[in-house]
Order: C-alpha cells, then structure tokens, then sequence
C-alpha cells in the first residue's frame, strides 16, 4: 500500500498501545504500551523492528480521502487495511476493520456515510471494539448486518444499527488473550 505523501503518525501511537500483538517476535496486549515505544512517541528499535510492525499500515496513512482529524488519537477510530481471509462475494485484498477504540467514536458524523460508501462498493467491513487489558476485542462483519439501512440510505437506521451492532458486541463474552510469553502488563 502507499503511504499518502506528508502524511506522518506525529504524536500517534495508537498501533502501539492498543493493537493485540501476539507476534513470534514481538507479544503485548491490546490496551498496553509497547516495550519499545520511546517517550517522544517514537520506536526504539524502527530499524530492525517485526514484521508484524513494519507490516501494518494504519487506514489513515494509505486512505488519502480521510481527513487530518481521522488520525486515530483524534478519531478514537482505528481504520485497519484487511487483505486477507475475505469473505467470497467481496472485493478481495480490500476489507477494512473499523476499530472503536472507546464509546464516543461512534459521534464521528462522517463514519456512517464512509460505511455505507464501503458497503455499497463491496468492501468487506468488520466492526471491532476495543477490548479491556488481556482481552481479545470482539468483531462483527458488517456489510450484512447494514445493508437494508445502506440500500435504503437511511442515514438515522444505519447509525442505529451501528450502535445497536457495538452494544451487542460490548455485551459478548470476551475472550482471554494468549498470554504466553507476554511481558507483564504495565498500562
């Protein structure tokens, strides 16, 4: 993917404090800094570091058409490239998870025609919330779960099914994150 042109992480270190990470070469949990992020926001080890790190690629660096206010420490929404397992009947190498990093992401007024505009192109979309410390966030695919509200372009039932779809999933069991092998969690 390409990086937009000028577009840098700045103090942004979302990647690095609220990704689950689970990694050969590198373990830590969802919601936990990285052992490696420096205090000026930077990591200590860039150079060599994981693939697992030098592979992510942050929605709002190759999504041009976002905004500066999409950054994920402003936007409280982390947008995910997903180019792998796909669902068949989508555009493949093109999904998108849309992770809710805490309850008012979902006041972002742009986020449901940015949805639907996914949905109606066959982007594959998957809802995830953020998860507490040693949890694995729970996940919905969303195209179905929309797409009455997106072919209606009903703006206020599509926002509807989007909060109904985060309480549902806020409601789940969660699931315990491998442990193995992490360093002990210091938030």
């Amino acid at each position: 993917m390409t990086l937009v042109p000028g577009r840098a992480c700045g103090g942004c270190t979302v990647c690095c404090t609220e990704l689950h990470i689970n990694a050969p070469s590198l373990k830590k949990l969802a919601g936990v800094r990285c052992p490696n992020l420096r205090e000026d926001c930077l990591c200590a080890i860039y150079e060599t570091r994981p693939q697992t790190c030098s592979d992510f690629e942050c929605g709002w660096r190759v999504m041009a058409a976002l905004g500066d206010h999409w950054r994920p420490d402003r936007a409280g929404i982390v947008l995910i490239p997903k180019t792998k397992d796909n669902p068949p009947g989508y555009r493949a190498n093109s999904g998108v998870q849309i992770m809710l990093l805490g309850p008012g992401a979902l006041d972002n007024a742009e986020l449901p025609g940015l949805v639907a505009q996914w949905v109606e192109a066959r982007v594959p979309l998957y809802l995830t919330v953020a998860a507490p410390v040693g949890f694995l966030a729970p996940s919905a695919f969303l195209n179905e779960i929309v797409a009455d509200a997106v072919r209606r372009k009903d703006r206020g039932a599509l926002t509807a099914v989007l909060e109904g779809t985060v309480k549902a999933l806020s409601l789940r069991k969660l699931e315990r994150a491998e442990t193995a092998g992490l360093p002990p969690a210091s938030t």
